[in-house]
């Protein structure tokens, strides 16, 4: 989750000028409330999935570079893979019906609208395209509980097999994390339209060493992590923060639910109902999103489901919030088992 990264990340990276790396071809699609979102894909002849990212962060987390690549590596061994830009984000972030190219989205929708329309259309454009009847699901932060929002409000019949990657099912306060990120959230959903997280990034990069490591760690493990990949990291993956989406995260964190913008829906409770098999994977190293909070998103469907621990004895290296798709070893330890997972379907 890269919010407010400049005053989260360690400056320690190198600058680069070198451009993203590409690969995928892109395709934008109009929601059926009218929003713009960007698909990514990379072609395999297999199953399709679709990878969507959290918070302030677009495609580009999935795929970095060349050696930082859970798309490409997915693609590699037959995943038809497909990655999603939510409004607003990364190559979503203009657009609209009506509106033209130029218009920029920025604010006025809430994490269920991601999940109610975004989510949707992706998997519905995908079922068109491959005709297939079932899509993967893959989400990092938030963007594993948007799936769990689709799923709660579309049904389960588009859904092969689904992966979290430290996204929460709770938010309660006994996380310690959960006071202060209430206040942050609460504070900038009030006072601010939107956070230019990218350019926040692209400073910190520029400006290496302006704040301590520790809070880096807050959001990566830096011994994780090459120079090269922070910089990385820091250029290409954030996206701008709306003020809607943080109120409805503060609300959330406020009531100490992962529910709807209105109340209506308690997604944990409401996920009881769900059999879609859910594979999901934390780390006590984690201080975004707890162990416990990530455990609740895990229990809270009704059908098959499994948590692995990416810390301790589990694997050899301890994993911060990011580093899930992004650490050096994260290729070597956890991508097989979101492979071998997706494969169970």
């Amino acid at each position: 989750m890269l919010v407010l990264l400049l005053l989260l990340a360690c400056w320690d990276a190198l600058p680069s000028g070198a451009e993203p790396y590409v690969l995928a071809t892109t395709s934008r699609l109009t929601t059926a409330d009218g929003a713009t979102i960007a698909l990514h894909h990379h072609p395999a002849p297999g199953p399709p999935v679709l990878l969507v990212h959290g918070v302030s962060s677009n495609h580009r987390y999935f795929d970095l570079d060349e050696d930082h690549n859970l798309a490409s590596w997915l693609a590699a061994r037959g995943h038809d893979v497909w990655m999603l830009d939510l409004r607003g984000h990364g190559d979503a972030l203009y657009g609209g019906a009506g509106r033209g190219d130029q218009t920029r989205q920025f604010t006025g929708w809430t994490v269920d609208d991601y999940g109610v329309y975004d989510v949707d259309a992706a998997i519905r454009y995908i079922q068109a395209v491959t005709g297939a009847p079932q899509v993967d699901y893959v989400g990092h932060s938030m963007g594993g509980m948007v799936g769990a929002i689709y799923a709660v409000k579309h049904g389960e019949d588009a859904l092969g097999a689904m992966v979290a990657l430290g996204s929460p099912g709770s938010f309660s306060r006994e996380d310690q994390h959960v006071g202060l990120a209430a206040t942050g959230m609460a504070v900038g959903g009030g006072s601010l339209l939107w956070v230019e997280t990218p350019a926040l990034g692209a400073m910190a990069a520029d400006l290496k060493g302006v704040l301590p490591r520790r809070m880096a760690e807050l959001l990566y493990n830096p011994a994780n992590y090459a120079p090269a990949t922070v910089d990385a990291m820091l250029r290409r993956i954030a996206s701008p923060l709306a003020r809607s989406e943080m109120q409805h995260f503060a609300r959330m964190l406020r009531d100490e639910r992962f529910e709807s913008w209105d109340r209506s829906v308690d997604y944990a409770a409401a996920m009881r109902s769900l059999t879609v098999p859910l594979l999901v994977i934390g780390s006590d190293g984690d201080h975004v999103v707890s162990t416990r909070a990530a455990r609740a998103l895990c229990d809270a469907v009704g059908g098959e489901h499994a948590f692995f621990l990416a810390s301790g004895g589990s694997v050899a290296h301890e994993y911060g919030h990011l580093d899930y798709a992004l650490g050096e070893h994260a290729s070597e330890e956890l991508f097989p088992r979101i492979e071998a997972w997706l494969r169970r379907r």
